[in-house]
């Protein structure tokens, strides 16, 4: 069963460049973490979802039960406030952590 999370954070610096400095070390850590990939890159927001690996039917189940992380940039005063929300398996519960999040958003800041 999939575990649904939401957190807001606060980063310095305009959404833009916020989104831009946390791209890459996000896609890495999602990768390694959490065996997700890139899946959208929108103005404003990054969407990733589970990648295809073996075995092909642990994916597909991930897929299906809907796991996914999106991150959300929007300005707030003179900093970004980035909503984080998903929905994780119990493989990678650790995304869940509201302290997984807070650590990798401070070391882009």
């Amino acid at each position: 069963m999939a575990d649904s999370f939401s957190y807001e954070l606060s980063l310095p610096g305009a959404p833009s460049d916020a989104q831009a400095r946390l791209k890459a070390i996000v896609t890495e850590r999602l990768r390694v973490a959490g065996s997700m990939r890139l899946a959208s890159e929108d103005p404003g927001a990054l969407t990733f979802r589970p990648r295809w690996t073996f075995p092909m039917l642990l994916a597909v189940v991930r897929m299906i039960s809907g796991e996914t992380v999106t991150l959300s940039f929007a300005a707030d005063g003179g900093a970004t406030r980035v909503a984080v929300t998903g929905k994780v398996g119990s493989s990678t519960r650790k995304l869940a952590s509201q302290e997984f999040w807070a650590e990798l958003l401070g070391s882009a800041a």
